[in-house]
């Protein structure tokens, strides 16, 4: 066999496969628009949102953010349902779902989310049939909704010389803070981020982040601090002198 022929015959293998690769891609093209064309059922993790409350009440628990929804319908309605990128969240309205009261809990309910398929299918405008929408019940509960002046609690931890110590002032000392009374009546303020200054000499003033706890809302997200440091005092010894070393400190006023 000639060097020709050699040449010819691995060429003539290649473009066998890549007429066969075309031809399988084709056929599976064809079968997926045909498969598309008729009924099917799958599912999809949907956002959802619940709005309108009771007036001065707030919606506690773990409500879940996705609910589980089985479509039934047309196959090409349901892959661009299932691959849309962007999603506007169904609305779950409390002002006019179906809720019960769970028995011996004064605010605790329940809704059973079968009762949702026509208000979802409305809201989607889609083709296609909503055959169960999972988890089947929604728990939650109210509560009483506050507004309350709460102080501000530093967790900062200044580091100065031993015969020194820290005065931190918060400015604001207190801020208003909204949310669940059940909440709000559990903890004692509200928390800055921790924060350590290091090697501090003299006076100086910070700004810190608050931390905000799960459903309530701050006034304001930073308060300030203003940090003085001040010679400790004995009485046996009078005014100490301050020795090269430095040791932690961690003295604040409320």
């Amino acid at each position: 066999m000639s060097n020709s022929e050699q040449e010819i015959k691995p060429r003539y293998i290649n473009k066998e496969i890549l007429i066969f690769a075309f031809f399988l891609c084709l056929s599976f093209l064809f079968w997926y628009l045909n498969e598309l064309g008729k009924d099917l059922e799958a599912s999809i993790n949907y956002p959802v949102r619940y709005i309108n409350p009771p007036k001065d009440r707030v919606i506690t628990g773990h409500l879940p953010e996705r609910i589980g929804l089985v479509l039934q319908g047309p196959g090409y309605s349901i892959f661009k349902m299932k691959f849309s990128g962007s999603r506007a969240p169904v609305v779950i309205d409390m002002s006019r779902v179906n809720s019960q009261r769970v028995v011996g809990k004064k605010n605790d309910y329940y809704i059973v989310t079968s009762d949702l398929k026509e208000s979802f299918a409305r809201q989607l405008r889609a083709d296609f049939n909503i055959s169960s929408i999972k988890p089947d019940t929604l728990f939650y509960s109210y509560d009483k909704l506050i507004t309350k002046r709460m102080m501000i609690i530093p967790n900062v931890r200044v580091e100065v010389p031993r015969t020194h110590k820290s005065i931190v002032v918060v400015v604001p000392d207190s801020i208003s803070v909204t949310g669940p009374k059940s909440i709000i009546d559990t903890i004692p303020g509200i928390m800055t981020r921790s924060r350590i200054f290091p090697r501090v000499s003299e006076a100086f003033k910070a700004s810190v982040q608050l931390i905000t706890p799960p459903y309530l809302q701050l006034s304001q997200n930073r308060v300030d601090l203003e940090i003085t440091v001040v010679r400790k005092y004995s009485d046996k010894e009078g005014w100490a002198t301050p020795p090269s070393d430095l040791k932690t400190t961690a003295d604040s006023t409320k």
